[in-house]
């Protein structure tokens, strides 16, 4: 887990209590937050990072609708592959459990996608035969509990998907 990873972790508390207070009516209640629905988010690719055979990529969440939203847990995160199937990203668990991000109208939650760039046989060239990655034809990501997905361009041949395909829980902010 990179240090930018945990001081996003860390701003979850602060973000979710600011979001939570704006939701306060006048009476001192607590609104009804709802889910953000598929529909109200725009998904895009942000920043990436690749060293020593690791590489991430950031998943950006905007609140495209006119209302206060949240999403919790993890995003859903596919490789399409040259081969006409599927590499589902397996969610890292965390301690604790994914927080809820309430995002106001224009605001925005992310989330990483982490996988392994070299074979795991140790070889020094990649291919197809050694990372079902290798050539992928679209990234297809899923906001938590929604099922329309965005489809996004995938990792290239020069940092393709060999093993280790991970997803993070959703938190605020957009890096």
């Amino acid at each position: 887990m990179t240090a930018r990873h945990r001081a996003m972790l860390a701003a979850t508390a602060l973000v979710t209590l600011a979001a939570a207070a704006t939701a306060c009516s006048a009476t001192g209640r607590q609104a009804a937050v709802a889910e953000c629905p598929a529909a109200g988010l725009v998904i895009k690719a942000g920043p990436s990072e690749a060293a020593t055979g690791h590489s991430y990529l950031t998943l950006i969440f905007t609140n495209s609708s006119a209302t206060l939203c949240f999403l919790q847990g993890y995003p859903g995160a596919e490789l399409a592959t040259a081969g006409g199937g599927t590499l589902d990203a397996r969610p890292t668990m965390t301690i604790p459990a994914p927080s809820r991000v309430t995002l106001a109208p224009g605001q925005s939650a992310s989330a990483l996608i982490g996988w392994e760039h070299f074979p795991r046989n140790g070889s020094a060239t990649v291919s197809p035969a050694d990372c079902p990655g290798y050539g992928a034809t679209a990234l297809l990501v899923t906001a938590p509990d929604q099922a329309a997905s965005a489809r996004l361009p995938p990792p290239g041949t020069a940092s393709p998907v060999c093993w280790g395909f991970d997803v993070s829980p959703v938190v605020p902010g957009s890096t």
